[in-house]
Parts: structure tokens; C-alpha cells; sequence
């Protein structure tokens, strides 16, 4: 039963997935749709978000692009995409990020800016725009990573400091929402196979053995999908703090 009309673990209700475009995004919205839920999706990028839309499983889908770094965008998108879609949410799944590799003494300081920019402060506006639209049973999913729970390799530190502090955001949202009865949970992967260090594949060896390693090694984006539609439909008393999840391919086992 994979649309709204046959029921599903999220029939009758809405999901906002931010930073849809591609990716973890992009494969969360389907899954959402897949498990009856209506979906709005948000990104920069409006004619992927169409063609997102069309894809969709099921009806009801909506899209609003808006950029996670301008909170006046991203608050009228989220507004305009709980009016839509018109059923309660059953959560908000910020998905939105940028990863770029190098060490802190060789690394342009902007590149600094656009991924602290982009993970942290994108995630704190999502947070702002999503909790006034979340209630009681409802659920914000933070996209997070391996690397908020640890510094995988010097080449990654501004990356995993951006996701550090998401992890700290996210902590610090369970505190604010869940006397409310507002869940937060921190989503944790190890290497996913998407294009998140695509654009910087061609800047020197190393990246792009990287992302050679994130390709052969890692989780497909629909795995980590169903870890997040996992935690949307879980009884409402039921709070996943934090879902860490990687490929046995990434210890080594083929």
C-alpha cells in the first residue's frame, strides 16, 4: 500500500521535507509519499522541486522553493506549504546541507562560511519556520552526520564542526519543543551515496577519492529515507533521540 488513498504508516497527514532537491531529500519525500503521507518539498532549485512533485506517489503533493539562508523565504514557503497541503503534519525534515573538503590552513575562508551558513544557520532557521506548524506527536528530523559525533579525517574538520553544532541545535531543540510534546530527533548516516561532494570531486585526489569511497561504500538514500519515515510514524509517546545508521560496506565488508 504505497499512496494515500491505500493507507499507510502516514496516511492522513503531512510531511515538509527542506533541502529536497536531492539526495536524502529527495529520497525522503518519496518515501513519505510512499507511506500515504501528502508532501511539500523545499528547496532552491524550483524546477527539480517540479519534477520532484510529479514523481511523487500519490496526491496532494506541494512545492515552495526558497533558499534555507533567507528566513523570510523560507518562512512564507513552510507557511504556504501547511495552508496547502491541509492536513496536520506529522513532521518536518530538515535535509538541507553542503560538505566541502580540506584542511583548515588551505581552505578558502568562504567555503567556511557557505557550510556553517548553509548547516548550521540554515538549520536554525528551518527549526524557526517548522515549530510554530509542529504539535504534540508531531516530529522535526535533523539531518546530522557520523561526522557530529566524531572528526573523521583533518580534511573534514569544517564539515563535521558545521555538524558538531547541528547536533548541539538539535539537542537544543528537543529541550525547547518537548514539553509540548514536539519530538526532535538528531539522524545520524555515515557515507551516503549522493553528490554531495560532487562539485569539489575535481579539485585534487583526495576529494575525489572520497567521493569515490561515499559512492562504493556507503548507504543508498532510500535507506536513510526509511529511517526517517521510521521515526515520523512511531507512536507519539516514542522519541528517537538520535538514529545512527551506516553501511557494513563501510567497515570494510562487501
Amino acid at each position: 500500500m504505497t499512496s494515500e488513498g491505500a493507507g499507510g504508516v502516514l496516511a492522513g497527514r503531512a510531511v515538509l521535507v527542506v533541502g529536497a532537491s536531492s539526495g536524502i531529500g529527495a529520497a525522503t519525500a518519496h518515501a513519505a509519499a510512499a507511506a500515504g503521507a501528502r508532501v511539500g518539498v523545499i528547496a532552491r532549485r524550483a524546477d527539480r522541486l517540479d519534477d520532484l512533485v510529479g514523481a511523487l506517489p500519490g496526491t496532494g503533493h506541494a512545492a515552495a522553493p526558497a533558499d534555507v539562508t533567507d528566513p523570510a523565504a523560507l518562512g512564507g514557503a513552510v507557511e504556504s506549504l501547511v495552508v496547502r497541503l491541509g492536513v496536520p503534519l506529522a513532521g518536518v525534515v530538515a535535509a538541507a546541507g553542503v560538505m566541502s573538503l580540506g584542511s583548515v590552513a588551505d581552505t578558502d575562508p568562504a567555503r567556511w562560511r557557505e557550510i556553517l551558513e548553509v548547516n548550521v544557520t540554515g538549520l536554525l532557521t528551518t527549526a524557526r519556520a517548522a515549530l510554530p506548524h509542529l504539535h504534540a506527536g508531531a516530529t522535526l528530523v535533523v539531518v546530522s552526520s557520523m561526522s557530529g559525533r566524531r572528526v573523521a579525517s583533518a580534511a573534514g574538520g569544517v564539515y563535521a564542526a558545521s555538524k558538531h553544532a547541528a547536533h548541539a541545535v538539535a539537542e537544543t531543540l528537543r529541550l525547547e519543543a518537548g514539553p509540548r510534546g514536539v519530538r526532535v530527533t538528531t539522524l545520524s548516516p555515515g557515507f551516503v551515496a549522493t553528490d554531495l561532494v560532487a562539485g569539489d570531486a575535481a579539485a585534487d585526489d583526495d576529494t575525489a577519492a572520497f567521493a569515490e569511497r561515499m559512492h562504493d561504500q556507503g548507504l543508498d538514500p532510500s535507506d536513510v529515507a526509511a529511517a526517517v519515515v521510521h521515526v515520523l510514524g512511531l507512536p507519539p509517546h516514542v522519541l528517537v533521540v538520535e538514529y545512527a545508521v551506516q553501511s557494513v560496506r563501510q567497515l570494510g565488508h562487501r
